[in-house]
């Protein structure tokens, strides 16, 4: 138990100065927050998430975010650190494909906390508009139990 709790520390502290320290390194124009929300197929259940998209190079991002998923009986959270590739569509609409890190954590009620390091395999399509960026993204966290993930976002 103690070391599920010191592990989910550790990995809420590395996604905290991930973040900051891509911010530190992202052009004035190349940093974005996003609210995302959507549907756990495994797990059957919607969630709700945030996140942070910091441009590491030309057509790279950086996407560290954390998803809640509203289980009935107890808490589920995904600490994510992943990376996409935007592809040039010379239009308004974005294209990317990505991959990642993700720590899932789930505390059933009246059970011991468990904490699970995937693998995140994802793609997207964004629509670009005045000030805001609306999009669609699925997601794979390929671990012991896999997860597939859909989901709507806005990226201000």
């Amino acid at each position: 138990m103690r070391f599920t709790r010191s592990l989910f520390t550790v990995l809420t502290a590395w996604l905290c100065v991930s973040s900051l320290s891509a911010v530190a390194f992202a052009h004035d124009d190349g940093v974005m927050f996003g609210v995302r929300g959507g549907y756990y197929t495994k797990v059957e259940k919607p969630f709700a998430g945030a996140e942070l998209l910091v441009r590491a190079a030309p057509h790279f991002y950086f996407n560290p975010n954390v998803e809640y998923v509203f289980v009935d009986n107890g808490s589920y959270l995904t600490f994510n650190g992943d990376f996409h590739y935007d592809f040039p569509t010379h239009s308004s609409t974005y294209l990317w494909l990505g991959a990642g890190v993700a720590f899932v954590r789930d505390h059933p009620d009246g059970f011991a906390p468990s904490t699970e390091v995937g693998a995140n395999l994802l793609g997207g399509i964004g629509f670009r508009s005045e000030g805001v960026i609306p999009y669609i993204q699925v997601k794979a966290i390929v671990k012991n139990d896999s997860l597939f993930v859909l989901a709507v976002g806005l990226r201000f």
